[in-house]
């Protein structure tokens, strides 16, 4: 069943997954954060599809995160009379702020400043570092290049500048107005792009602080500042997403996977989810079938330690988006079976808080007793991502009655949500837990849990005790239709 699996998978919602019966095979296939791309579509395509998901989530009993991707201040080509141009290797061409229209060896840009900022040498990188350009002059507001590696340019397609200092906002005006409609339909997570310094997602901290506190922050590292910079925006960020495509254009493609690790190796170290993205199952987007290579991609990210693997194109308007979800499932299960992945224990590790002192005894308790699973009682989650920063084999359940809470915690490894009523005591708590346990065939009656939970219950404390029990009670009759998705 769904629930077994512990690497978490992220769609972007597009043209072949935003009508609402479409989101609801995403999520039967296996889909537990849904990206929604704010390059794209407009605030009315974005709420349909939010209001959808929240229906689909509580119909199917599958809570569903929803990240909202910004775009930030990314540089793109404009339009072309014809839909786009071809390049030629060894042709001059040039780039203008001030073309309306593109055509041939004339190539419009929406970055004002690109005159300033170039120099003879600077070397201008197109549709994700497809095609090359090397600038030989800048003549007024025309930028004369040479063209290095040719090839078809297309509308609105990315421009790069490696190694360039940009005078941009991590913020455009575009993003500000996207994020305030985030905030007003309550997303789980906004995802800020072109991070370069921890400033960037102080800045946006403050924004979401005044008008929806409990949306979460993912700085998407793709700028070499933000390498730089990388400890402190790990620290100062709620996740992280590895953004391969524009990440691999500024430091070179070669460079990219000993840094997709360090990235990785660095969130788990810290405590932080980590989603590793872009081009994971690219051939999908047109063939039923991955390469061998993204096999391994996605395989090796697994075993890397990533939280969550994303879609693009592939989901959002590939010809097999529910195919390349479900087979990005399969690939993770057959990873999961290495035990090698589990209990990353450190006997040497120092707590600064009560909560990570009783996650790592839950999860050794668990080892030792060879428990099913570690049930957290929670309100915000964050012992539950403690535990599963640790990565115990036994199943890690969250439980609360908190919607939000549900919701967000599905971008963490490992994390199987459930809700139950309002309880005021540890024991009436477990009464529905046992039930919720045996009912959806999560445990077996005799096995031992481990329960994570704040004392005294009624004063709301945050977590700071542990329990153990043997489930003993009787396997519940279950109408086969009330069953969750994930538990199917």
């Amino acid at each position: 069943m769904l629930a077994d699996r512990r690497a978490k998978i992220v769609a972007t919602i597009g043209p072949a997954t935003s009508a609402k019966e479409h989101l609801r095979k995403a999520i039967e296939a296996g889909m537990n954060v849904a990206r929604i791309n704010f390059s794209h579509g407009h605030h009315e395509e974005h709420l349909k599809v939010i209001q959808s998901i929240r229906e689909l989530s509580r119909e199917l009993r599958a809570p569903v995160t929803i990240l909202q991707d910004l775009q930030g201040p990314k540089i793109r080509v404009g339009h072309f009379i014809e839909g786009f141009i071809e390049l030629k290797e060894g042709e001059e061409v040039k780039i203008s702020p001030n073309y309306k229209m593109g055509e041939r060896a004339l190539i419009p840009s929406d970055f004002k400043e690109l005159p300033k900022v170039c120099q003879p040498g600077t070397k201008i990188l197109l549709d994700d570092g497809l095609l090359e350009l090397l600038v030989l002059n800048v003549v007024a507001q025309e930028v004369i290049c040479k063209v290095i590696h040719g090839g078809i340019l297309k509308n609105r397609k990315g421009m790069n500048l490696p190694g360039v200092t940009l005078p941009v906002d991590c913020l455009t005006e575009k993003d500000l107005v996207d994020l305030d409609f985030g905030l007003k339909n309550k997303v789980d997570y906004v995802a800020l792009s072109f991070v370069r310094y921890g400033s960037d997602i102080k800045k946006l901290q403050e924004l979401i602080q005044a008008k929806n506190p409990g949306t979460k922050v993912i700085a998407k590292i793709e700028m070499l500042e933000a390498l730089e910079n990388l400890e402190e925006i790990i620290d100062l960020s709620d996740a992280i997403m590895v953004a391969r495509g524009d990440l691999a254009v500024e430091v070179g493609q070669s460079q990219l996977p000993r840094i997709q690790k360090r990235i990785i190796r660095l969130c788990n170290q810290m405590k932080k989810p980590v989603i590793t993205a872009t081009q994971m199952l690219d051939s999908m987007v047109e063939n039923p079938r991955p390469t061998r290579a993204e096999i391994t991609d996605v395989a090796n990210a697994v075993i890397d330690g990533t939280d969550a693997l994303m879609l693009s194109a592939e989901s959002a308007s590939g010809k097999y988006p529910f195919k390349c979800i479900s087979t990005m499932h399969e690939i993770i299960m057959e990873v999961e079976r290495d035990d090698e992945l589990y209990y990353k224990f450190s006997m040497d590790e120092k707590f600064s808080e009560i909560a990570d002192s009783i996650s790592s005894s839950a999860c050794l308790s668990a080892f030792k007793l060879d428990a099913t699973a570690i049930v957290c009682l929670t309100s915000t989650g964050k012992t539950a991502t403690f535990i599963s920063r640790i990565r115990p084999k036994c199943r890690i359940i969250a439980v609360t009655h908190i919607e939000e809470t549900l919701n967000r915690l599905e971008l963490a490894w490992g994390i199987q949500t459930f809700a139950i009523k309002p309880y005021r005591s540890a024991d009436e708590a477990m009464f529905q837990i046992e039930e919720i346990l045996l009912k959806y065939k999560l445990v077996n009656v005799g096995d031992k849990i481990i329960l994570t939970l704040g004392v005294p219950v009624l004063e709301q404390v945050k977590t700071n005790s542990m329990r153990v029990y043997t489930i003993s009670g009787e396997i519940p009759a279950t109408d086969p239709k009330s069953i969750p998705l994930r538990c199917k």
